[in-house]
């Protein structure tokens, strides 16, 4: 070997090579390589079963932490570059290294604007991830949560609660490439994101099935001459880890003050090695130099500072948060949707898809209106009859009933029949005029017009979807009445009319409530509105169908997960959404038109209104809750006619349960009658 190699000048007095032994094997204390360091102005020396060092920033702590411009944190994330050896995140050595195996190569991809496809003119600020390179993402994700499965399946002890809450994540971000209009910046974040999570998993996974057993059978570890895995590793100070991941065959370094070196047989002495990928700032793409996420002395609450960043990163609000108030004393502020919580189930993906399952409640003491047999609720009488809703739009026709022109998807049978039936003689629980405003236009309004009006609505709304799927997504999302709505796919989306006038204050306000979307789009002002009735394109029957559906649908899946926030008083929003095909709220693919709550087989709606049974044994509400909902853990097998009698009534509570919280019609599913495209690759 070259003389270079066997005395290679250093700062101290230790001379590292001194009991260099190529013939013999190094042992856990030894290195293939070693290396000077200094740490807090002390200096170390470094032993490793690979063949490199790398540098160590991410250990001088303490010191900033920071998401950069590519969405990453630098040398502190864990996904990257090695970090310090910690207990809880023991399975995080095993992270596969950048680039080490081709098959998960998009888990290392970085996004670049020529995969961002944005909308609209209009809504040129913001697009989603072109949907060829998220179905890259896919296969990769579906087998390893495959795999994870048949570990539940085959292990004979618990599963560690992890794996859901890992399983859990990734499903969060996907669904939010797949579905959510965002900026450039917000998509990148969840692209590293879903990248982090999904190479912890499999870390996981690969420690749990490969690096453990080694581990816990020490004498028996690795076979002779097993190779070091193509892993991040991890440094430590701690002998006894430092024999467990020798033990292991994952990468590790072990760190040693200099005064100490005694018979460690070292090969090589090198120099650290910087990192192979570039630490990027924090001012690109305009977002501004990011706040410190941690700062302080532990590697195990920095590591947990950045995992709770992506997990607990809000993307949806509820738009009727601002205008509750159980006490009509004020208005509440928004609250995030609730974190993803980890299962106690030992199936690791019961936390992330779990399927609900009817719960036994015992009698316990119920109010003389609940021990009282269920009657049907009495048939509304005409809406003339009733209580007027309160707010500034206008009611033009019943909404209680489905309407009936060619334009409108066909109804849901027992969801249109449920909503007929409301019983309006009972009082809402809300005065609050804001609750009577809608999520998205009410999705006849689109529709119940001219032709040229109908044409108008539907080309605006086309332009801005976007932009208002958008703003479900900020603190404070839009939530405007009929007419506002009407205003809005008019195109009169600027001041106008004289000031002081009854015109210029409704546009004003408008104006003043769009801006946030104005400024997403990064346009000043909406100055191509209205669209010239020549440049208005004609629209099938098929696509105006398929254009209210997606409102309808979204509105309701927003809705019911509002209803029962206040019914039940807490935010579970994760099983709200396993009452909706698809387990999402926005973006959901015309695909699963015929699915769900709008299948047209009577099976498959009774595992929806199943679940949906199970939360509402929760609500608090004015009428009684159904006999048949009460017993819903008692029932099993179903026969059909139980499934039907169950559908019923719970379409029927949701329903009035909805009007006596919300004081209008609630905007029920509907169901398209003509084969679409199937989306390929879905989760």
């Amino acid at each position: 070997m070259a003389q270079h190699l066997l005395r290679q000048p250093h700062p101290h007095s230790v001379d590292l090579l001194r009991n260099r032994d190529p013939q013999t094997v190094p042992g856990p204390f030894d290195g293939k390589v070693g290396a000077f360091a200094e740490i807090g102005g002390r200096h170390y020396f470094i032993t490793s079963n690979s063949d490199y060092v790398p540098a160590i920033p991410s250990l001088q702590l303490p010191h900033a932490v920071f998401l950069r411009s590519d969405m990453c944190y630098g040398t502190d994330d864990p996904a990257l570059w090695p970090q310090q050896f910690t207990e809880r995140y023991c399975h995080m050595p095993a992270i596969a290294q950048r680039g080490a195996r081709p098959e998960l190569q998009v888990m290392w991809w970085n996004p670049s604007l020529d995969e961002f496809e944005v909308g609209s003119a209009v809504t040129r600020g913001l697009g989603r991830l072109k949907h060829r390179y998220i179905s890259q993402f896919l296969p990769p994700i579906n087998t390893l949560v495959e795999r994870c499965k048949a570990l539940w399946d085959s292990s004979p002890k618990l599963v560690s609660p992890l794996f859901g809450e890992l399983i859990q994540h990734i499903l969060m971000w996907i669904e939010q490439l797949q579905t959510l209009p965002t900026t450039f910046p917000k998509m990148l974040f969840a692209v590293t994101s879903l990248q982090r999570a999904f190479l912890e998993l499999d870390a996981l996974y690969n420690y749990m099935t490969i690096y453990k057993p080694r581990i816990d059978n020490y004498l028996a570890s690795a076979p002779a001459g097993t190779a070091v895995a193509q892993c991040v590793g991890a440094f430590t100070t701690v002998p006894t880890v430092a024999q467990q991941l020798w033990a292991a065959r994952l990468p590790f370094w072990f760190m040693r003050p200099v005064e100490v070196f005694d018979l460690e047989n070292i090969w090589t002495v090198v120099a650290l090695r910087d990192p192979m990928f570039g630490l990027s700032d924090p001012n690109a793409h305009g977002v501004g130099a990011p706040p410190a996420l941690y700062t302080g002395n532990s590697t195990e609450h920095k590591i947990a500072a950045i995992k709770r960043a992506a997990a607990h990163t809000p993307w949806y609000y509820d738009p009727f948060e601002t205008t509750f108030d159980a006490t009509n004393t004020g208005s509440r502020s928004p609250s995030p949707a609730p974190a993803p919580v980890a299962s106690t189930s030992r199936h690791p993906v019961a936390a992330a898809n779990k399927q609900q399952q009817p719960r036994f409640r015992p009698p316990g003491r119920a109010s003389n209106q609940q021990q009282a047999r269920f009657k049907p609720y009495p048939t509304n009488s005409p809406a003339k009859k009733g209580p007027k809703l309160k707010g500034p739009a206008k009611i033009e026709r019943d909404k209680f009933s489905a309407l009936q022109i060619q334009e409108m998807p066909p109804s849901i049978p027992c969801m249109a029949d449920a909503l007929a039936l409301v019983d309006r003689k009972v009082v809402p629980s809300t005065s609050n005029p804001g609750d009577t405003r809608y999520v998205l236009p009410e999705p006849a309004l689109l529709v119940n017009t001219s032709p040229l009006r109908r044409r108008k609505f539907l080309h605006h709304w086309k332009l801005l979807v976007d932009g208002f799927i958008y703003m479900l997504t900020q603190r404070r999302p839009l939530i405007l009445t009929s007419q506002e709505w009407r205003d809005i796919l008019e195109g009169l989306l600027t001041k106008r009319g004289q000031p002081g006038s009854r015109t210029y204050r409704r546009s004003e306000k408008l104006e003043s409530v769009l801006r946030p979307a104005l400024d997403a789009f990064n346009i000043g002002s909406f100055e191509s509105f209205p669209v010239p009735e020549e440049e208005l394109p004609e629209f099938s029957l098929e696509t105006i169908r398929e254009i209210v559906w997606e409102v309808a649908e979204t509105s309701f899946r927003f809705e019911f997960c509002a209803l029962d926030k206040r019914a039940f008083g807490k935010d579970r929003l994760n099983e709200v959404k396993d009452c909706f095909a698809g387990h999402m709220l926005v973006g959901v693919p015309l695909a699963m038109s015929k699915c769900g709550w709008a299948s047209t087989t009577l099976q498959e709606r009774h595992r929806y209104a199943g679940r949906t049974a199970t939360l509402m044994l929760d609500w608090t509400t004015k009428s009684p809750c159904p006999n048949i909902i009460r017993r819903v853990s008692e029932w099993l097998p179903w026969s059909p006619s139980q499934m039907q009698e169950l559908e019923t009534a719970v379409c029927r509570h949701y329903t009035q349960a909805f009007w006596e919280y919300f004081g209008r019609a609630a905007v029920v599913p509907l169901r398209l009658d003509h084969d679409v495209g199937k989306e390929d690759g879905q989760l």
